[in-house]
């Protein structure tokens, strides 16, 4: 598997998701308004939560060892009965917490009890969301790029077909329940494609974990809990800092242009993730992991570098087309923030070297350490220069990460052993 096509494919997947999701937003916008984006919005974030609860956050490890024990069939049908029976033990009891609790959810996350009946609808198939999950993980350990990229590309298209089929029937309510349909049938896709290669290995053993793999895999998800956490927790105290120190259309100025991030740097997180964290699980020799990671930074620092310049010098078509006349203080923030998700993500490939070595100590530090540098910076640099200080924080707290991993892992990237 290489990078180049890794890439590709990864670009391919990442620009179905965008389309898709931009395109379901303008739907949903056009039909239910502020009002229907909110509540998609709020269903999503919650559906995150509880998918990463569903199969234990455990599809890192998923990945790095089936990529480990690819030529170990013994190894690999024990972790495939293992992983399945963590799946469906932990589905269990979201499902239990779903239903039980599902007007408490719905008031959470919709402020009424009108629509109970997506919850009820997402604990039932909670089960097919864990395993399609698990699936995917087995794929991307496998190296089955293609048929990766086809099912994510697939559930992109399902996703947006079902949301305007929907929600031209039912309006805000045909969008919500697009959303908790969607993994039913991108599941029974996911089986269809997968072939014999992975059910092959899955037997009646599901039922008898082997506890040695359970305990590995649990280091995963501590890493997912931490890595899905700090920086959304940074960013909530962030937010909260610039509304109170500065204005509410400051905050929501900032919030824009994270947005604006998250989204190019969707490419470069699934190239990482689909190609780095299976190839770095199955090397072990030194040299080989060295010779991996600088071809990584190679590679990734001049196409980043150029797609930062391209994203910089049409920042305010980008403004003008994703958002309105309100937004355009945010140009002043484009600089000092592209440059820091430049430091990001070379930063990443470190990060992605240590949840293949589980090194689950020092990805914690990272993670915190991070979260909480890009928070003390904020507030010294938003309280210096304003809003712009928040981009220059985030600068500086990426370049600083990014020097630091370099110096831990010194040894590595020049080869004394």
């Amino acid at each position: 598997m290489k990078l180049l096509s890794t890439t590709v494919f990864s670009g391919i997947t990442a620009f179905v998701k965008i389309s898709a999701g931009f395109v379901a937003t303008k739907v949903i916008s056009s039909f239910s308004g502020p009002a229907g984006v909110a509540l998609v919005g709020s269903l999503t974030n919650f559906m995150a939560v509880v998918l990463s609860l569903a199969n234990g956050s455990v599809t890192s490890g998923i990945v790095k060892y089936t990529a480990e024990f690819k030529n170990d069939r013994r190894k690999s049908k024990i972790l495939y009965d293992t992983s399945v029976f963590v799946s469906l033990v932990c589905s269990a009891v979201v499902f239990l917490g779903l239903i039980i609790f599902a007007k408490y959810w719905s008031r959470s996350i919709f402020h009424s009890t009108e629509y109970v009946s997506v919850i009820y609808l997402l604990g039932g198939g909670i089960v097919f969301y864990s395993l399609n999950t698990i699936l995917l993980a087995f794929l991307n350990g496998l190296g089955y790029i293609r048929k990766f990229t086809i099912i994510n590309g697939i559930s992109s298209v399902i996703t947006l077909l079902l949301t305007i089929l929907l929600i031209y029937y039912y309006n805000i309510s045909g969008a919500l329940y697009a959303l908790v349909i969607t993994q039913f049938a991108v599941f029974f896709v996911a089986v269809l494609l997968i072939g014999k290669r992975i059910f092959k290995n899955i037997s009646r053993s599901i039922f008898k974990p082997d506890f040695k793999t359970v305990k590995n895999l649990s280091h995963f998800t501590v890493m997912a809990v931490v890595s899905s956490s700090a920086m959304p927790v940074a960013q909530i105290i962030i937010r909260n800092f610039i509304t109170k120190e500065i204005d509410l259309n400051s905050a929501g100025i900032w919030q824009g242009l994270i947005r604006i991030s998250d989204g190019y740097l969707l490419m470069i997180n699934i190239t990482l993730g689909t190609y780095f964290l299976p190839k770095l699980s199955s090397l072990n020799g030194k040299s080989d992991i060295r010779k991996e990671i600088l071809e990584g930074l190679k590679f990734l620092a001049p196409l980043f570098l150029a797609m930062c310049a391209g994203i910089y010098f049409t920042r305010f078509y980008i403004i003008e087309i994703l958002y309105t006349k309100d937004f355009s203080s945010m140009e002043s923030l484009f600089f000092w923030q592209l440059a820091g998700d430049f430091f990001k993500v070379l930063s990443l490939v470190f990060s992605y070297l240590m949840i293949s070595k589980v090194m689950t100590k020092g990805f914690i530090f990272t993670e915190v350490f991070s979260a909480l540098a890009y928070v003390i910076l904020s507030v010294f640099f938003v309280r210096l220069m304003g809003l712009e200080g928040s981009s220059v924080a985030f600068f500086i707290s990426c370049a600083i990460l990014f020097v630091s991993l370099v110096f831990s892992f010194r040894k590595t990237l020049l080869g004394n052993d």
